[in-house]
């Protein structure tokens, strides 16, 4: 060590006392020297105390450096940073081939600064670590390096910035990646350089003084439109919401190209509110990550000037964005929207600020979350930061912060760090990312000087970079030990049973829940300090796909076992369907790593089956759980209490009654509620918009007033029909591909077999093909068979009648309690709705009674033979199971099935008991390039039955729209699907394997391949292997022929599986043949090759089988680990 040691001459006595270097040994700590700039030291701190325990402190860059020479300085801090990377990674990289010790290493990089100048930083070398103003950098180990170090061109540039934010967009997983260009020649500016602040930015363009889009990137774009000739987006149709072009420049003699970012690698994040679908009509929306690119970083003494990087949104920075007066200034807007008034008055404070903030701020997180992209909250982030930098002051010595940078702009002094971090300090240590040149510099390097004096004017600071999860809850109870709960949920079902767990679990343990498919995902230390102390921890996992777990859960649960995490005590419960050949394969699966990792599991995992209904499985499933803890021998007086009463379903009950009693509801005559409308219309202005009673929300028993129903009016005038995420739109034509001899004979239970093709209006819509469609269904009961239904209730009720649910507001029953427990009376809350309506469309009829209504409905039954049965069912799971399979159970049939039932069961009642009807998915079967401002959906009924002996059943969703005519009107959500969207570059060979009606997907994609054909761009060769019953039943025949003809597919194999008079063919068998093997393998063993496959949940696990067979499993593995291998498969859709 001693020989690399570095002291400038030039140094004076108190610049040595200040300047701490570690190649010198003189600091233990090892951070080498601090500088004072470009952060500025002891912003907030006190500079007498040092900025380690070794007293070290900042000196002036020119104290530091200006005795050195370039190749003094390099070496200087190269043998600095090679000390804290062999300090901080040499107990992880022992052992890995080609690792260098220390000494070796430092002497390899020395002899090539003596010979060259410079020297080459190793893969791993290539990191970052100080940002005093980023607070999520306790994440920097996570960074995923691409390293683009052998890039030349600024083609080759803009292809790996894409590269780089398909990956970071992704499912929507909370992914960091760093891109890594070459770096500039020590002592020269020839690095390259891309010349955007970030990736994804939106344009803004001066009209007539005012400007539209984001003001922050004025100046820049107006540099686009007068250097580079850039008119706006393809299409000319400019807007708020534009991405600007990338401006990259490989080095400083060439020639800086303009490159468009494509929309689909980076899908806007559309903003809307769970409770305010006026918020909708102000078109809002924001990119999905931040991907900063104007810094240079730093490290040992080699600086990088291309090196793109991207975290994840935090609430507040979007919030930020979208608010500031130097940016979309949408405070005013939102005010009116929401029906406040912006005019404060002289003296008055304008508080309607906060509630704007607050409401814009929640809807910005729930967007994010609908779409399934990555945030983080502001709370969790600074006391996630707060505990990070306390232990980096703990085990490093130092940590340096920018405390008005860090902190959050909402809520600041709710949290410890607001005073904790108060005396921080700032100041720069290396490696760093250091703020790099300008587009104005570079611009004027290239394109010499100009005048910005006045549109400098509009040009801001940069936005701060924040994350957050949900906050942690955390309740200390002496005599309970702990439990964690995790819970990975895709549809919230799973959510729903967690929570209801912990409900049971709180009167005898401390729970702790945490959300696997949350922005909380990311593991910090107080999650692993939680999971180190609980006693028990419990997963509650929904099943994705073909038997795999949520998709945004993976990164949590491969962190917790790529650590070897160890548990006492496991427990598994898994949601699914029998309909997929992998039913619960989630629970399975987590099974199996748990026990791998020294897990115990109590007992084999729960399985809660979505076809024969859950309630029951769930209840046992908790009873058998508490009564094994009871077993134990620590067991405390608490637990020995809950498993003694566990089974006894009063306090359930009570629990239920009081939500009940919780609840009115009130019913209006047709003719009442017109006229009060009319009233209504004709009162005085009121906040809010447009007046909708005729389709939406709930109420109850008996005929009120004047008063009741003008305040039901009054507060429906508040509310539009659906939530802002839906879209209501026309069936534009339905035609039938597959028809089967007869319809549909619910009572026979004879169903004939039907595919279709449905177009339906999307003008104004965004979608990606590959993306779903999520249809809210109509129930299958008929009108006249609901109007004998209603009849059958209590109280005289009608079709045409409105019911209006109210909570009471002096009870301690909260709307986030009645979300979870009661969802379809939470949906409905200070609504009028029409009861044709809310029982065809909102309530599921077709939905099994659950157990405990059972036990509910028993007591109203005024037979002792329904009385009887109705207990049994309750109680007796055998015996529920049975009735299940043979007749479904379903409410529409409740007063067939239990006659004394008639007149008993209250409207009310049934609110608190039914389910709410769940859209489902189907995949788009059209590109929007290709069909304009349509949707295509390509729908097979669904036929089933329960066992061997019942009749078929039709599918409820599959049933409306294959039953749906031209002009009908769909209620429905789009569902951003990115894992299965078309590859950015379409000169990518693509292999598309597919059954029936999976190849829905597949058409949109061909029809984008079609499109991009056509204009001119240059495709790889795609290939189709489809299989359908028979040639007869084969879809879209002339399509496919169409396609192969222009070019857009090279091959299509199509097989039968019961083609008269032919041998069964599967896709698989197709695939092992000689003659497609040896056309398919060029495309499969190329680098760039995409496989896409649809269909029934065991097409995916067998022709993984096959590619295997075909190449290797280390090939198909690179294919999954690199996104290639995308895979849309259901089970069943009912």
């Amino acid at each position: 060590m001693n020989s690399f040691t570095i002291e400038s001459t030039s140094r004076t006595a108190s610049t040595q006392s200040t300047v701490l270097v570690n190649s010198t040994g003189q600091c233990p700590f090892k951070h080498g020297t601090v500088y004072a700039g470009p952060y500025p030291g002891y912003v907030h701190g006190n500079a007498e105390r040092g900025i380690c325990p070794h007293g070290c402190r900042p000196a002036k860059n020119y104290d530091i450096t200006g005795g050195e020479s370039l190749a003094e300085t390099m070496l200087r801090e190269a043998i600095e940073y090679l000390e804290l990377y062999y300090h901080e990674r040499s107990e992880d990289m022992s052992g890995t081939e080609g690792f260098l010790s220390k000494s070796e290493r430092m002497a390899q990089v020395k002899k090539s600064i003596d010979e060259t100048g410079t020297y080459v930083h190793t893969f791993d070398e290539l990191a970052w670590r100080n940002a005093p103003k980023c607070s999520n950098r306790k994440y920097w180990q996570q960074l995923k390096l691409l390293d683009c170090r052998d890039v030349d061109t600024n083609q080759g540039m803009y292809d790996s910035c894409i590269n780089h934010l398909t990956k970071a967009t992704a499912c929507g997983s909370a992914e960091a990646y760093i891109t890594v260009f070459r770096p500039a020649t020590p002592g020269a500016s020839d690095g390259p350089r891309i010349w955007n602040d970030q990736l994804l930015q939106y344009a803004a363009y001066n009209q007539d003084g005012n400007v539209m889009g984001d003001p922050k990137n004025l100046r820049f774009t107006q540099m686009l439109e007068e250097q580079f000739g850039w008119t706006g987006p393809p299409d000319l149709k400019k807007s708020a919401y534009d991405y600007l072009p990338l401006v990259v420049q490989s080095e400083p003699n060439v020639a800086p190209e303009l490159f468009a970012v494509p929309l689909e690698c980076a899908v806007p994040v559309h903003i809307h509110h769970p409770e305010h679908p006026e918020l909708s009509q102000l078109d809002m929306q924001w990119y999905p990550v931040p991907a900063v690119c104007a810094l240079d970083m730093t490290i040992g003494g080699i600086l990088y000037t291309a090196v793109p990087f991207n975290g994840w949104y935090a609430n507040t920075e979007v919030l930020r964005d979208l608010t500031d007066k130097g940016r979309y200034n949408m405070l005013v807007p939102v005010a009116k929207a929401l029906g406040l008034d912006p005019d404060t008055k002289p003296g008055d404070e304008p508080l309607w600020k906060d509630e704007v903030m607050t409401v814009l701020n929640k809807a910005v997180y729930y967007s994010f979350k609908q779409r399934k992209v990555a945030m983080i909250g502001h709370h969790n982030l600074i006391d996630m930061f707060w505990q990070w930098y306390n232990d980096e002051m703990v085990h490093r010595g130092f940590c340096p912060v920018n405390w008005k940078w860090v902190i959050p702009p909402m809520s600041s002094s709710t949290n410890d760090a607001y005073l904790g971090l108060s005396k921080a300090q700032e100041y720069t240590l290396k490696p760093a990312y250091l703020l790099g040149k300008n587009f104005l510099t570079l611009e004027r390097e290239y394109f010499g000087q100009r005048d910005t004096t006045d549109a400098m004017k509009m040009f801001i600071a940069k936005a701060k970079l924040a994350v957050f999860v949900k906050k942690w809850i955390n309740r200390h109870r002496q005599e309970r030990k702990p439990v964690l709960l995790i819970y990975a949920s895709v549809t919230g079902n799973a959510a729903m049973y967690a929570s209801k767990l912990g409900s049971v679990l709180s009167a005898s343990w401390q729970v702790s829940f945490f959300d696997a498919c949350g922005a909380s995902a990311t593991i910090d230390d107080k999650i692993w300090n939680t999971i180190k102390a609980t006693s028990l921890c419990i997963f509650v996992t929904s099943t994705q796909g073909n038997g795999e777990l949520p998709s945004l859960s993976r990164k949590f649960f491969s962190t917790i076992f790529d650590k070897m995490l160890i548990f006492c005590w496991i427990r598994i419960l898994c949601f699914g369907s029998s309909a997929y050949p992998l039913f619960c394969g989630a629970g399975a699966q987590l099974s199996r790593q748990i026990f791998a990792n020294g897990g115990l599991e109590i007992v084999p995992f729960g399985k809660c089956d979505a076809l024969t209904g859950e309630e029951t499985t769930f209840r046992h499933w908790t009873a058998e759980l508490v009564d094994k803890l009871a077993s134990m021998p620590d067991a405390s007086p608490l637990v020995l209490q809950l498993s003694e009463r566990i089974n006894d379903l009063d306090q359930t009950f009570n629990r239920r009654k009081k939500i009940f009693d919780s609840v009115t509801v009130e019913v209006f005559k047709a003719e009442s509620v017109k006229e009060a409308a009319a009233k209504s219309f004709m009162s005085s202005s009121r906040r809010g918009s447009s007046l909708n009673i005729m389709s939406r929300r709930t109420s109850s028993g008996d005929t009120l007033g004047d008063d009741s129903l003008h305040a039901a009016v009054a507060k429906t005038a508040l509310a539009k029909p659906f939530r802002n995420d839906r879209f209501e739109r026309e069936v534009l034509s339905r035609e039938d591909l597959i028809l089967g001899d007869s319809g549909i004979d619910y009572d026979s239970g004879h169903v004939r077999r039907q595919t279709s093709l449905l177009r339906i209006d999307a003008y104004g819509l965004p979608y990606q093909p590959g993306d779903h469609v999520q249809v809210y269904p109509r129930n299958t009961i008929s009108v006249e068979k609901l109007e004998a239904f209603l009849g059958n209730l209590a109280g005289e009720l009608g079709l045409e009648d409105r019911m209006f649910v109210t909570l009471d507001e002096s009870n301690t029953i909260s709307l986030a309690e009645l979300a979870v427990t009661s969802p379809l009376l939470h949906q409905n809350i200070d609504q009028l709705v029409q009861l044709e309506y809310f029982f065809l469309h909102q309530a599921s009829m077709d939905a099994p009674v659950p157990t405990h209504s059972c036990l509910e409905l028993a007591c109203l039954a005024t037979s002792a033979e329904d009385k009887n049965i109705l207990e049994e069912l309750g109680k007796n799971k055998a015996e529920y199971d049975k009735k299940i399979s043979v007749c479904g159970l379903k409410w529409m049939d409740v007063f067939d099935s239990f006659p004394s039932l008639s007149k008993q069961v209250s409207l009310p009642f049934l609110l608190h008991n039914m389910k709410m009807n769940h859209p489902r998915s189907y995949s788009i079967a059209s590109c929007k390039d290709k069909v304009g401002g349509e949707v295509h959906l390509v729908v097979g009924r669904f036929i089933y039955s329960r066992s061997s002996s019942s009749k078929l059943e039709a599918g409820v969703c599959s049933s409306f729209l294959t039953n749906a005519n031209e002009g009908e009107i769909l209620t429905f959500k789009i569902e951003s699907c990115p894992s299965f969207h078309h590859p950015l570059d379409p000169s990518s060979p693509i292999v598309f394997i597919c059954t029936g009606t999976g190849y829905a997907p597949i058409r949109g994609l061909l029809q984008k391949r079609s499109y991009l054909k056509k204009r001119g761009e240059k495709i790889g060769d795609a290939y189709l292997l489809f299989g359908s019953r028979s040639s007869k039943e084969g879809l879209f025949k002339d399509e496919i022929d169409d396609f192969i003809k222009e070019g857009t597919l090279a091959n299509a194999f199509k097989c039968y599986s019961r083609e008269p008079g032919e041998k069964k063919q599967y896709t698989t068998d197709v695939m092992r043949t000689e003659s497609v093997k040896k056309v398919l393998l060029p495309a499969l063993e190329s680098n760039n090759c995409h496989i896409f496959i649809c269909g029934s949940a065991s097409l995916a696990e067998k022709s993984k089988v096959v590619l295997i067979e075909m190449t290797s499993e280390f090939h198909v593995n690179k294919l999954i680990e690199e996104g290639r291998l995308h895979c849309d498969v259901f089970g069943a859709l009912a």
